[in-house]
């Protein structure tokens, strides 16, 4: 293993190490009339009170302990998106990813930068998947963590934790009712929220339906080589019709059990359903080095049905107490159950039927979580120390049936798995105020996890890991308007049961380079990253909006990668660990609300990402830099009861490996979003929205090579759909 270049990294430790001992004496620039540090004493009960205005959201920001971003209800509703997946595309931090739609509607594997989502501070049972499919309209406010800490332990994409709308102070409900259009047809989403509280309870019931048309278009050309001329070309093109059905039902219940405590009983109901209908056509050209003589391959017929279901009740205790702290415990109950039939025919090119196959895959999964936390405040409120618990456990079992040409079908170990997972954390952090601006929090998390998997032939595959993630977070607070951070945190990425299971699923479609089966590696390894932060903070005058800028240097052992190889002549992809790499990213945000033009807010992020991998089994060496940008803009005109604005967001093309002789890079996207809302009172509103008005593509360019020379090419190109919403939005 070669030497990781970390020692920058403990170079600049002790340089911050440095800085903040000389950093004791007072700041010069804070005024003596009203010190900055005047409200550091109370920062814990100001960052744990449950509220949606943009003052608390700015401010949570600036005395926040640890690198944070606050997006407060109203930001949520300027930003017109209709799920929680399209809010995320706009917000700071966390719109590097690209999108994860593969051939067939099939999910891609989930990208290094994507974030670690939670609601109310625990993962769904479907992940962060399942998350961003959540109606905007639940959520009460977004809180983005860019590095990790003890309570929120996350890797490069950070940690975004929904908080869920609670029960108003008063009797008040809302109500939107909407059409959608693209390609494909028509569908519609209706909902609304309703609470009331009466003395010490109150209640609030969520409900949100939605049905809407699946569309879409791929194109794929596979190219192949031999001593630098094309010995054949082979073209697919893919066409995606079906329907998306959604339900979402939340109630909150609250009750107010005095002395500063509060119990909320939380149940939740999230279904789908998916029918989609994929019918590909494939053609060959019968002089593939000239690229003549196209004529039809034959054709495949895909015909996929989905359902997925998944619920959760929790818990949640609260009680604060005033100048001290405050205390939480959450237990949620979860379960999930997904249901996939799908049913694949071939047929050659004069239109006989080749070859049938029908697959049953089924999925059910049930768990537990308890978060616990308390916080005190001691040595004159120079000190907040917070302790915390964090337990879970999940079994889950996955089932496999296939019949091929209506022979059953014998898949031995990959007919069924069971598997467990758990977890049991205590963690600590520090908050010391050891100078008038200054804030220094030492954290660490001691956490024993498990993971367990067993397939039908009785093949038993056990991990168990003990793990100690240190951190220190510091800020200084150099005036009313700046502020200056730094971290040094550990991370480990544990290896899911799935990436652990030898099991392959096979994937829908052709089996080529960028469609590949998927399995898991059993001789995994953890993946451990330590991250130095170091970032600037500016605050504007009279909450008009804030700026970031941060640098993260990640220093990573064991990396995991997606590698594809091929297996008995199928390409298969398995995670794979390589010795380390290093990450260097710098993210830049801001929010403005234009003085000069009371009614005009700009917001943006902008992003790039460079990773290196110190391997000398890695094909490349260097993924290429990942850029990424997002300007959202919206004006409202009071006087006529206007409002209109867009988003448009940039993702750049970057290269990795796909294997040990191939490289992948992922084409660029540029996307426009744009949205008019017509308001007739304060309580009944119009809006019309358009999404992907540019009708963005995705795609891949798949390069294989052996002994240096090109032998494999596949380019993959998705359509891009625009998709119309109009919707009658009401408050009562």
């Amino acid at each position: 293993m070669s030497t990781p270049p970390f020692p920058r990294v403990l170079c600049l430790a002790a340089c911050l190490a440095a800085f903040a001992a000389h950093a004791q004496t007072p700041s010069p620039d804070a005024p003596a009339a009203e010190p900055v540090a005047e409200p550091v004493a109370p920062t814990t009960l100001d960052t744990v009170q449950v509220t949606a205005t943009p003052d608390t959201a700015q401010e949570e920001r600036q005395f926040s302990s640890s690198a944070k971003v606050v997006i407060s209800r109203e930001d949520l509703e300027r930003m017109d998106a209709a799920t929680v997946g399209e809010l995320l595309r706009q917000l700071p931090g966390v719109n590097l990813s690209p999108p994860t739609q593969g051939r067939g509607g099939r999910q891609r594997g989930e990208d290094r930068l994507q974030p670690n989502v939670v609601v109310d501070g625990i993962s769904l049972p479907g992940g962060s998947r399942a998350a961003f499919r959540l109606p905007a309209d639940l959520i009460e406010r977004i809180e983005i963590i860019k590095n990790s800490t003890p309570e929120f332990p996350s890797g490069p994409g950070g940690t975004v934790n929904l908080i869920l709308r609670d029960a108003p102070g008063t009797k008040a409900g809302t109500f939107r009712a909407g059409l959608t259009a693209n390609d494909g047809g028509l569908g519609g989403r209706a909902g609304g929220t309703y609470g009331n509280r009466e003395g010490e309870a109150g209640l609030i019931l969520i409900g949100f339906a939605d049905t809407r048309a699946t569309t879409g278009g791929r194109d794929v050309s596979i190219e192949t080589f031999a001593g630098g001329a094309r010995t054949g070309y082979d073209l697919e093109h893919d066409e995606d019709s079906g329907r998306s059905n959604g339900l979402h039902l939340i109630a909150r219940y609250t009750r107010d059990l005095g002395d500063g405590a509060r119990l909320v009983i939380s149940p939740m109901l999230f279904g789908r359903t998916n029918d989609l209908v994929n019918e590909t056509q494939r053609y060959t050209y019968t002089n593939p080095l000239n690229g003549t003589g196209r004529t039809g391959d034959g054709s495949v017929y895909n015909d996929s049905e989905g359902r997925n279901l998944n619920g959760r009740l929790a818990f949640d205790y609260k009680k604060r107490r005033p100048g001290q702290g405050e205390t939480s415990a959450v237990l949620a109950l979860q379960g999930q159950t997904d249901r996939t039939d799908r049913t694949r025919n071939e047929y050659n090119a004069g239109g006989a039927l080749t070859g049938s196959t029908d697959t049953l895959d089924e999925s059910r999964s049930l768990g537990a979580n308890f978060r616990g936390k308390t916080s005190q405040s001691f040595a004159n409120g120079t000190h907040i120390a917070t302790f915390g618990l964090d337990a879970s456990v999940k079994k889950t079992t996955d089932s496999r049936s296939e019949t091929q040409n209506g022979v059953p079908a014998s898949l031995g170990a990959q007919a069924r798995a069971e598997s467990r997972e758990s977890e049991f954390a205590l963690w600590a952090q520090d908050e010391w105020q050891f100078a008038e601006a200054h804030t220094l929090t030492p954290g660490l998390r001691v956490s024993a996890s498990g993971r367990q998997v067993v397939d039908a032939l009785g093949a038993k595959i056990a991990d168990d890991t003990v793990t100690w993630l240190p951190s220190v977070h510091y800020v200084w607070r150099m005036n009313e308007r700046w502020n200056l951070r730094t971290s040094v945190a550990m991370n480990q990425r544990l290896p899911n049961v799935n990436d652990l299971s030898p099991i392959v699923r096979t994937t829908t479609g052709q089996n080529t380079l960028s469609n590949p089966d998927r399995g898991g590696n059993p001789a995994l390894k953890p993946e451990t990253t330590t991250t130095l932060q170091m970032g600037v903070e500016h605050f504007l005058p009279e909450q008009r909006g804030t700026a970031g800028l941060n640098l993260y240097l990640r220093d990573i052992s064991d990396k995991i990668q997606r590698r594809i190889l091929l297996e008995s002549g199928r390409y298969v992809e398995r995670p794979v660990n390589f010795d380390s790499a290093s990450e260097t990213s710098v993210v830049a945000d801001f929010k403005w609300k234009v003085a000069e033009l009371p009614g005009l807010t700009l917001r943006g992020n902008v992003s790039t990402s460079r990773l290196t991998i110190d391997d000398s089994t890695a094909f490349v060496r260097q993924e290429s830099p990942r850029r990424a940008a997002s300007l959202g803009v919206d004006y409202e005109l009071k006087d006529r009861g206007l409002t209109f604005g867009g988003n448009l967001s940039y993702s750049s093309a970057f290269s990795s490996e796909a294997s040990q002789d191939t490289e992948q890079t992922t084409t660029p996207r540029t996307q426009l979003d744009l949205f008019a809302v017509r308001k007739f009172s304060s309580k009944l509103s119009l809006r019309l929205s358009v999404d992907n008005v540019t009708e963005a593509r995705t795609g891949d360019d798949t390069l294989e090579y052996a002994a240096g020379s090109l032998v494999r090419r596949e380019i993959d190109r998705a359509r891009g759909v625009r998709v119309f919403n109009l919707s009658l939005e009401g408050k009562f």
